[in-house]
């Protein structure tokens, strides 16, 4: 009796830590994937007031462009 409720327990600490490796990769691709969307927002947003600049300085003074 004692050998299977033995034997029970550590199946189910074996589970337990399967379990956690699939949330702990899950985590891992999920960050990955919030840390690409983030620098393509970032790349995006300034691609878009670099524009809004060039279209300001264009209002102010057509002969210049304000290239970074």
């Amino acid at each position: 009796m004692f050998r299977k409720t033995q034997r029970q327990f550590s199946q189910a600490s074996k589970r337990r830590g399967s379990i956690f490796v699939e949330y702990l990769l899950l985590a891992t691709i999920v960050g990955i994937g919030v840390i690409a969307g983030v620098a393509t927002v970032r790349t995006a947003l300034h691609n878009e007031l670099h524009d809004l600049a060039n279209a300001i300085g264009g209002i102010i003074d057509p002969d210049q462009d304000y290239t970074p």
